[in-house]
């Protein structure tokens, strides 16, 4: 079913798309359609604003592109992904759902289920997703609602009256929001200082050339220690290895790439040093179980 199982399309004033809930008069969603530069390199929403459910509202995988953060308003009921069920109730928590994935909003029984929020996308959300996540959906907990609260209101403002640059505007108020949820995960260090200067000088130089095939005397002569001892290092303060940690970067450049409909496949593979669309196929798919066909479907 559509996004919208209880809600009736209409239009406002404005020409702006509109749906309102029905028998429920706080129940009201705006859409956007994102302009192409926005698309390429900014943060930017769908769909802003709060929905309101009787009954399970099912959607198939890659129905819509992008992802879904929501917060419960009231009533009760579950959000059902492949993974398992997830409990959604009102409270200091937020949601983040990968709109590749079936996934099924679905109220307790004789309960109607009200909940906010927007669907976006932009640049790495594939990354931003695995990080916040931890590759598995989960309710995030944010000590601060008023928040939640100042960005829905923003965002509802920006799409429905459009002002000048308003598509920046709503690039700087989600990043704002996901910030306070990278913090709130303690993902973020305080101060790059506090990792060794060893793993500093080495994280500098992969991200300066991700794609370059670094060996593993390279690295250590980058770092100024043995690479028994970087390896020991990196893993201590960034929780995986030095080989797990290019392949992100190489994966992170190859999405920003496929999101870019100028290039071709084969285009990509080029750019990203592969001798063949078929190898860079096989790397991106082992990486992501999505083929990079597949991938560039998923962002329309």
């Amino acid at each position: 079913m559509s996004e919208g199982i209880t809600l009736d399309a209409a239009v406002n004033s404005s020409g702006k798309n509109v749906s309102r809930g029905e028998g429920d008069p706080y129940a009201r969603m705006y859409f956007a359609e994102p302009s192409p530069v926005a698309r390429r390199v900014l943060w930017h929403v769908f769909s802003v604003g709060t929905r309101s459910l009787k009954e399970a509202d099912h959607h198939q995988p890659f129905e819509k592109p992008g992802a879904h953060l929501f917060w419960v308003l009231s009533g009760e009921g579950e959000l059902q992904l492949q993974t398992g069920a997830l409990p959604l109730k009102p409270g200091k928590q937020v949601w983040l759902v990968n709109m590749n994935q079936p996934r099924t909003y679905a109220p307790k029984p004789k309960q109607r289920l009200t909940f906010t929020g927007f669907r976006f996308a932009g640049p790495a959300m594939e990354a931003w997703l695995e990080l916040i996540n931890e590759n598995h959906p989960s309710e995030i907990p944010l000590r601060d609602l008023a928040i939640l609260r100042s960005t829905q209101r923003e965002l509802v403002r920006l799409v429905r009256r459009r002002p000048s640059g308003w598509e920046w505007q709503v690039h700087v108020t989600v990043n704002n929001l996901l910030g306070r949820i990278l913090f709130e995960r303690k993902l973020l260090r305080s101060s790059q200082a506090e990792l060794p200067p060893a793993v500093v000088r080495v994280l500098d130089a992969i991200a300066a050339d991700p794609l370059r095939d670094w060996k593993a005397t390279e690295l250590a002569e980058v770092a100024r220690v043995s690479y028994s001892r970087l390896r020991e290092l990196f893993h201590n303060s960034q929780r995986g290895t030095i080989h797990h940690h290019i392949q992100q970067m190489r994966l992170d450049r190859a999405r920003l790439l496929l999101a870019d409909e100028r290039l071709s496949i084969k285009d990509v593979a080029n750019q990203m040093h592969f001798s063949s669309e078929f190898y860079f196929s096989h790397f991106f798919k082992n990486l992501t179980s999505m083929s990079p066909r597949l991938y560039r479907k998923s962002l329309k």
